[in-house]
This record gives structure tokens, C-alpha cells and sequence, in this order.
């Protein structure tokens, strides 16, 4: 075989291999912790909170007679879980648990 292809091919491993390494990093660094949730204040809006916390395991939303919308943001990684209440979609609340 040609050994410049030989070449091409170890550097296309190369190449795989350290992007797989750095997939799995970014994947591990959650953006879930106690100095970010610190961040989160009242009166923030949705948009404000996953800006620092990234987008939320999963939300609930709810509204009574039309005039009033209520949602919260639950956060979980690991052993980690944050919740974040919004009224009128401003943060009105928030607790967490980190372990």
C-alpha cells in the first residue's frame, strides 16, 4: 500500500478518536450547579434562565382563568435537581438540591 494513504487513514482515526474525546467532555460539563443557579434571580425571564442553565429536563405549564400562566423548569443531572417556578414569565422561585 501506499504509504501516504496509510498516512491519511491514521490521521483520519486520529481525527475521529479526538473528536469523540471531546464530544463525551462537553457532554459531562453540565451547566447545572450551584454557583448557576446563584445567578438565577427573580424576575428573570425564560429566555434569561437557559442562557445560564441550559435548556430544562422538562417543564410544566399552566394558567388559571386566562389571565394568569404559570410554569416551571425542572433541571436534573445526576443527582442534581433544580426547579425554577415562572409567573407571568418572570421567576418568582427557586430551589435545588446538589449532592
Amino acid at each position: 500500500m501506499n504509504s501516504t494513504l496509510i498516512t491519511r487513514c491514521n490521521r483520519g482515526h486520529l481525527t475521529l478518536a479526538l473528536f469523540l474525546v471531546v464530544s463525551l467532555l462537553l457532554t459531562a460539563c453540565s451547566r447545572l450547579t450551584e454557583d448557576n443557579l446563584q445567578k438565577i434571580h427573580n424576575g428573570m425571564t425564560p429566555a434569561e434562565v437557559k442562557a445560564i442553565l441550559g435548556q430544562p429536563t422538562s417543564s410544566d405549564t399552566s394558567s388559571a382563568l386566562g389571565i394568569i400562566s404559570g410554569t416551571t423548569y425542572t433541571y436534573h443531572s445526576g443527582s442534581s435537581d433544580v426547579k425554577i417556578t415562572f409567573l407571568n414569565d418572570k421567576v418568582i422561585a427557586t430551589e435545588g438540591e446538589f449532592k
